[in-house]
């Protein structure tokens, strides 16, 4: 297994950067096109950092010392001249070259504008045979969306005296012990979303999704599962050891509970903003449901290999393995959450997306992200914060789950 992942590691590192042989990498973006010319030096190829970063709209840093960075998209990569790595946080990307500074211009590999950026930033695809990096819309909006359809505009169940919802169909038969983790949203003094709008009752955040999780934590126990709570008071855990926590307990399922916020620059933004989504991680990569069909693999298991050593490349490689390996899962585990939540909300369903969030990113196994709702509706806000209907909304979380880990048996077989 190691030596198999070291091959991968040198071919990963080794691949040539001539796969766009034209003499500039046309960036692609909704306001037009823009140009960064690759500069050759034998086989090594390099773009510059300033006119990349000025086509997407980026920043690059003054180099010192040989270091710079260049900000791209909301991700900042980090460099030293000489050394074939780039720096996001704390991991550590291998290249295929290194950077290198000339008359005051950073210049960064090929490799990484083709290969790497793809990955780390959200919303950008690079089209080989066309030489040509494009940006995409991601799934953050800055305007009101689009109506629904009339049938998902459904009102709110009648029988809500009941504090409990029958899954929509017999669940399979766990064979084996799973682990679930369940990350509440934001806390502390992280109050996440504040509504709603136009006055009512105040809600917070970190307490409907603490309480809504703790909820989803009892039914799964109740069902023989084991769970892990990234918090379980008001206390603020950091984004990113959110997913280590999960990975430390070798968790087989990742589901971190949110509440939606309408932006006061849509119209109508109380009203406007309505519904439930779920969300798992956005890999910026060539033609992604292309990607995901071929990587339609019925013998992958939870296994991650995420306890590689921190800041190891061989570690990267592995950690990038275990993502690409669990995307369809998260896909799939994401779908069964989103359909229990139809059956329950009141508000429209606004479907599966992808996302690049950075609690995500740091889960190596099938992990979602769950907005129950606007907080910033005032119908929607009275919803989630009542007792019996987050009761209704974590019976949906917690069936999802539960549902998607039947299947899975049944596709690989129950063992670990």
């Amino acid at each position: 297994m190691i030596a198999a992942l070291a091959v991968l590691l040198q071919i990963t590192v080794a691949a040539p950067v001539s796969t766009a042989p034209a003499a500039h990498i046309t960036v692609r973006t909704a306001s037009g096109t823009g140009a960064a010319p690759i500069v050759r030096s034998g086989s090594d190829a390099h773009v510059g950092a300033s006119a990349l970063s000025r086509a997407l709209g980026g920043s690059v840093s003054q180099p010192q010392g040989g270091r710079f960075s260049v900000s791209i998209r909301g991700t900042t990569v980090s460099f030293v001249e000489g050394v074939p790595f780039a720096r996001v946080d704390s991991v550590l990307l291998p290249m295929a070259g290194a950077p290198y500074v000339a008359a005051g211009a950073a210049y960064v590999p090929l490799h990484f504008v083709t290969e790497l950026l793809p990955r780390i930033a959200t919303g950008l695809f690079y089209d080989v045979a066309m030489s040509e990096l494009r940006v995409f819309n991601t799934v953050a909006q800055t305007r009101a969306p689009p109506p629904e359809p009339a049938v998902e505009q459904r009102a709110a169940p009648a029988a809500t005296t009941s504090l409990e919802v029958a899954p929509a169909s017999p669940r399979p038969r766990r064979t084996t012990q799973r682990k679930v983790v369940i990350d509440a949203g934001h806390g502390g003094p992280d109050n996440g979303m504040t509504g709603p709008m136009g006055g009512g009752p105040r809600i917070y955040e970190k307490h409907i999704t603490l309480q809504v999780s703790r909820i989803v934590a009892e039914m799964l126990r109740a069902e023989g599962i084991e769970v892990v709570m990234t918090r379980t008071r008001d206390t603020l855990i950091a984004l990113s050891d959110r997913g280590r926590i999960a990975n430390r307990n070798r968790a087989d399922l990742f589901v971190s509970v949110h509440v939606n916020a309408a932006p006061t620059t849509w119209r109508n933004a109380a009203q406007a903003g309505r519904g439930f989504e779920t969300y798992f991680l956005a890999e910026a990569k060539t033609e992604e449901a292309r990607r995901v069909e071929a990587m339609e693999n019925e013998s992958v298991k939870f296994e991650t290999g995420a306890n590689a050593p921190k800041g190891d490349p061989l570690s990267f490689i592995i950690n990038d393995m275990a993502q690409n390996e669990h995307l369809r899962e998260s896909m799939d585990l994401a779908e069964s959450i989103q359909a229990g939540l139809r059956r329950i909300h009141p508000g429209p369903n606004r479907g599966v997306k992808q996302a690049n969030f950075a609690v995500l990113r740091t889960s190596f196994m099938p992990a979602v992200l769950v907005e129950i709702g606007f907080g910033t509706n005032p119908g929607e806000a009275a919803f989630m914060s009542d007792p019996s209907k987050q009761r209704l909304i974590a019976r949906a979380i917690a069936d999802g789950a539960l549902e998607y880990l039947g299947r899975y048996e049944q596709r690989v077989g129950g063992t670990r």
